[in-house]
């Protein structure tokens, strides 16, 4: 199900846009968010605080959307994004999208079915990714000179 030319004109009147540049943030882990976003250009940096540090998880690229899970649940952010290039991103309030969508069901459901698409894809790359940290981690639990070194490391 794609949306013809006419549902997306009418989508895009409830978008805005906003320009970032490299550097700036964009949304903050922890903090309210109750929008949906769609990257039309630049890159963007999705990182998590782990122990105190940052983790890098990927990088979003024009056509990429985010903000799935804050306007699903509970309109938190669950990691920071950081623009890393010159970025411009299209962005719709939560209660904005679903007036819209409840006065088009049609739209609706294509909508939601783009939204739980995109969101089976993210599930499918994050399981491959636990899959091989998984093989690595028992790689080198494994190999008894990992397991000597390790055990000496925390004593």
């Amino acid at each position: 199900m794609e949306f013809d030319s006419h549902e997306l004109d009418e989508l895009h009147k409830c978008f805005h846009t906003t320009r970032f540049a490299e550097g700036d943030l964009i949304l903050e882990e922890g903090k309210a968010n109750r929008a949906l976003h769609v990257v039309l250009s630049g890159r963007i940096r999705v990182k998590r605080q782990v122990d105190g540090g940052e983790v890098p998880l990927t990088d979003l690229t024009a056509g990429q959307t985010f903000g799935e899970l804050s306007i699903i649940e509970d309109g938190v952010a669950s990691a920071t994004l950081q623009a890393v290039a010159q970025t411009e991103v299209a962005s719709v309030a939560m209660s904005d999208l679903a007036a819209f969508l409840r006065d088009k069901p049609v739209v609706a459901a294509k909508f939601w079915r783009q939204i739980a698409v995109d969101l089976r894809r993210r599930l499918v790359q994050t399981n491959d990714l636990v899959r091989s940290h998984f093989e690595v981690n028992r790689a080198l639990a494994e190999n008894p000179t990992f397991r000597q070194v390790y055990a000496m490391c925390n004593r």
